[in-house]
């Protein structure tokens, strides 16, 4: 924690525009010795166009789950299957 430019967050404050993206890690463990881990990053600005003009488009994320990096990637690689095919 010392080395590099993470801390613990242990009350609101502002999050200031930057230029870059606004980016947050989240870690959480749990006492059966689950872990879940995400990076959270700001969605680009991008706005719809003919009946939908002026409103901002959702990003929403795919959580995928497995038991092991192996299971991982394969359930990542039917999700893509699914999406692209």
């Amino acid at each position: 924690w010392s080395a590099g430019a993470v801390e613990l967050l242990t009350e609101a404050r502002e999050w200031p525009e930057t230029g870059r993206p606004r980016r947050a890690g989240v870690s959480a463990f749990g006492i059966s010795g689950t872990n879940a881990h995400v990076i959270v990053e700001e969605a680009p600005e991008q706005t719809r166009t003919g009946d939908g003009a002026g409103r901002r488009a959702a990003v929403v994320p795919w959580v995928v789950s497995g038991r092991g990096e192996d299971a991982l990637r394969a359930q990542a690689a039917r999700l893509l299957d699914r999406v692209v095919g």
